[in-house]
């Protein structure tokens, strides 16, 4: 007996009233196949999880190596050229892989949707054209038949990326290996270049040592230079403010000049300090001034206590004001004085200080004189 209208609306009726004869319909109208793709989906899946937990094992290999290179990274700088090329090659081969299995993953979420939006037009061609079941049928055949086509394209891309994946994995670990190997040999030539530095070193050192003793003795050698050279400038100062006191020194204010003579000085420190006016330690300091000037200021006698140094310091002024201050108590009224060719910064900070006080002190500086206000 033919199928009939009737009998599809008959048909349609009872399963809306038992909902669950449509599972079974369904099952025997879609077939067997089209129920294992979940299944082939979900294999898929996992094979693609064990590949990704094959490039995060790779990554943590390729890391833990970077480490140990990056700690001979200081010696081997040829080296590190080497793996910056390879890690970039892996981090090349890496981004390419990931952008293939992104395109993948891609590829299988497009073909779940339309597969899936494939299956609900089926199922309301289904239900609602069931007199053209057979050219629909023959339409799902080409469709499983192309979709069996795509799938073995896929697993065999799959297989390929599994064999290129297994072939880089080798070919790295090799080039690892040598890399490994090149490290160990530019250590050992490194450790032998740092005998050879080392014992440069030493060589280079000793000659060091060698040039600083020789410099050092050079240094000595221009400093005693200096000293005696700053001696001489010292007695030539002395001998020409000695021989021209009177011209240096001598004015309206200042009369009567000349140079008291070693012997003079000496016999009033002598005759002072038998009276019991100065100590000994005092006729000791007293005795070694450079020169006592002797003249009239404005009426009456005044004596110089003078200090000479091409360099006046402030240990040359305080000298001279100690000397004056025990030379006063032999001599009469006496005045610190200094002469040279400049004076230092200290030297000038006291002298200033001085004046301040309101204490007296004559400076002079190449045959100047400059007198207390």
């Amino acid at each position: 007996m033919a199928f009939t209208v009737k009998d599809f609306e008959d048909l349609l009726r009872i399963l809306d009233r038992y909902p669950h004869w449509r599972e079974e319909l369904r099952r025997r109208i879609l077939l067997e196949e089209l129920e294992q793709l979940p299944r082939a989906h979900r294999r898929l899946s996992v094979r693609i999880g064990r590949i990704e937990k094959a490039l995060a094992a790779l990554a943590e290999t390729v890391r833990k190596l970077a480490q140990d290179q990056r700690r001979h990274a200081a010696a081997l700088a040829k080296v590190r050229k080497e793996v910056a090329e390879a890690r970039a090659e892996a981090d090349r081969r890496f981004a390419e892989l990931a952008e293939t299995q992104r395109r993948t993953e891609e590829s299988l979420a497009a073909y779940r949707a339309e597969t899936e939006r494939r299956f609900a037009e089926l199922a309301e061609a289904q239900r609602r054209h069931y007199e053209e079941f057979a050219a629909h049928r023959q339409e799902f055949l080409a469709y499983r038949a192309e979709t069996e086509r795509r799938f073995a394209e896929l697993a065999e891309a799959q297989r390929r990326t599994e064999e290129s994946l297994a072939a880089y994995r080798a070919e790295t670990e090799r080039r690892f290996a040598e890399l490994a190997e090149a490290q160990r040999r530019h250590y050992e030539e490194f450790a032998a270049h740092r005998q050879e530095f080392l014992a440069y070193r030493a060589e280079t050192e000793r000659r060091f040592a060698e040039l600083a003793e020789v410099l050092r003795r050079l240094v000595e050698r221009v400093d005693r230079i200096e000293q005696d050279v700053g001696t001489l400038k010292d007695h030539d100062l002395r001998r020409r403010y000695a021989e021209l006191a009177p011209s240096y020194f001598g004015g309206p204010n200042f009369r009567k000049v000349r140079v008291l003579t070693s012997s003079e000085l000496v016999n009033r420190l002598l005759a002072a300090l038998d009276e019991g006016k100065i100590e000994r330690e005092d006729f000791e300091e007293a005795r070694r001034i450079d020169l006592v000037v002797r003249g009239e200021w404005e009426g009456r006698t005044l004596h110089l206590a003078l200090e000479t140094s091409w360099t006046i310091d402030r240990r040359d002024v305080e000298r001279a004001v100690q000397r004056a201050r025990i030379l006063q108590a032999v001599l009469g009224e006496t005045w610190p004085a200094v002469a040279g060719s400049r004076l230092t910064e200290g030297a000038r900070e006291l002298l200033q200080r001085i004046r301040e006080e309101g204490r007296p002190i004559v400076v002079a500086q190449d045959g100047g004189i400059e007198w207390p206000s």
